[in-house]
């Protein structure tokens, strides 16, 4: 497979083709990762340097590179270059002043990325007109940590589409597929032994700190103080969570009911990041059924069944790793691990 190595500028260098490993991970909620290995000659000793994009013909993303590691090997010189897809770039920037926003996600992410000094070749795309809301308050957060809580929230995916013609990145929001077993209106795509199409599969299940039910505590104190409850129960056991929203104020002139939402907004993300962790990870073998980006790609929702167990769930990673040229496809189902992201203030 040919690398297609450009600057920053989206010019073309030149081409790798002729590495040892190469591991390029996609992500639905942020941005996924690559990394490369190959013999450091000097070609690839001038090609891969960092904020240079490694590019694929047959993917929309490509990679920024961000780390370059250079050894000496058994087998020689080794150059390892890795990096992060291209909406990385939305981690180099902080909200600032603070906005104020009611409305969609994709709106949100599409003002946020606006008003705070957005890359010169950085456009965005056509809107998919996704209806999904947030009442949200933000300053002092980067733009991608904000884009990366809504997006879960919602849940939608984001990324940067690399347009080398255009010489820019193309800013888009995304949706997967539902091709569970349970719906009818499209074939459906199942990974399970009796399809024959998945080698070491992997799952997880952990409820240590989910919750599914919010209290989110705003401005004052006392018995005047803002409190408003968030409900994800649907039945399940209750599991509480206390959030401390104080950084999120009133604004002059804004409604009680228009604050209750922004408070409400981030009990929200506050469960989104507290769920329950559950997923399937396995290598996904082709099948004429099942293929990889024809039948199923990542944001898709899809059917895992294994030791007894089925879950229908999206595909929030695929990892595909090309090694020696033996190349597997790893998708992964169902929620990733929690991580701490926070819309408030940093004050």
């Amino acid at each position: 497979m040919d690398l297609y190595i450009l600057d920053p500028d989206i010019n073309q260098l030149g081409i790798i083709d002729g590495y040892s490993s190469l591991r390029w991970r996609r992500r639905f909620f942020e941005p996924g990762e690559v990394e490369l290995h190959c013999p450091a000659t000097a070609e690839a000793l001038t090609l891969l340097r960092p904020e240079n994009i490694i590019h694929r013909l047959d993917r929309q993303e490509a990679a920024i590179i961000e780390g370059v590691d250079i050894k000496s090997t058994d087998a020689g010189d080794e150059i390892t270059a890795t990096g992060r897809m291209g909406s990385s770039m939305l981690d180099r920037r902080i909200i600032t002043p603070t906005i104020n926003f009611s409305g969609t996600v994709e709106d949100a992410m599409r003002k946020i990325i606006t008003e705070n000094r957005p890359p010169s070749n950085l456009v965005f795309g056509t809107a998919g007109g996704y209806s999904a809301s947030c009442t949200f308050q933000a300053t002092g957060k980067g733009v991608l940590a904000v884009c990366t809580a809504l997006a879960r929230s919602a849940p939608l995916g984001f990324r940067c589409r690399l347009d080398v013609p255009g010489r820019q990145w193309i800013f888009e929001v995304y949706d997967g597929i539902d091709r569970t077993v349970t719906q009818h209106n499209r074939p459906y795509v199942l990974f399970s032994d009796e399809f024959r199409n998945i080698v070491n599969p992997k799952y997880e299940i952990n409820t240590t700190g989910a919750a599914n039910y919010a209290y989110v505590a705003g401005q004052d104190s006392g018995e005047n103080r803002v409190i408003v409850t968030v409900d994800q129960t649907g039945g399940a056991p209750l599991r509480e969570l206390w959030v401390d929203a104080r950084d999120l104020q009133q604004a002059e002139g804004q409604s009680l009911d228009d604050y209750k939402a922004q408070l409400t907004q981030r009990g929200v993300e506050k469960l989104a990041e507290t769920a329950r962790v559950e997923n399937f990870s396995a290598d996904a073998v082709d099948t004429a059924n099942f293929a990889y980006l024809t039948d199923w790609d990542l944001g898709d929702i899809v059917s895992f069944e294994k030791w007894g167990i089925r879950i229908d769930q999206r595909i929030t990673e695929i990892e595909e790793v090309d090694e020696g040229g033996v190349f597997t496809v790893t998708p992964v189902c169902g929620n990733p691990l929690p991580e701490t992201l926070d819309l408030g203030s940093d004050t």
